[in-house]
């Protein structure tokens, strides 16, 4: 019960730590550019943290002490790992994609 609750409560952290760092890392330097700042700097760190933070927040505020997201023994992913990290991948590749084509709609190259 308590290490169910830790789970819990661990997912909430990470999903405010994803999007306090997608505020402050991503939309913060679109915001900037949208004010026409000169020169916009940002972290490509930034766009893969932000999704693993809020999807592995998320399946932790869901799943608690059942989420079953890699095998301890064999140090691998389960079935349920993998399509965590896919979706970490689609999630980081589209939030790429959408911040270039942001920028480059403001004339940014």
């Amino acid at each position: 019960m308590m290490q169910d609750l830790k789970m819990r409560l661990g997912g909430l952290l990470l999903i405010a730590l994803g999007l306090g760092l997608g505020w402050f890392m991503l939309l913060g330097p679109l915001q900037e550019a949208r004010n026409g700042a000169a020169e916009i700097h940002y972290s490509l760190k930034a766009f893969l943290a932000v999704p693993a933070c809020v999807i592995f927040g998320i399946a932790f505020l869901a799943g608690g002490a059942r989420l079953n997201y890699r095998d301890a023994e064999r140090k691998s992913l389960t079935a349920t790992g993998w399509v965590l990290f896919v979706l970490i991948a689609l999630a980081t590749a589209a939030g790429f994609w959408w911040f270039q084509q942001q920028f480059s709609a403001l004339g940014y190259a």
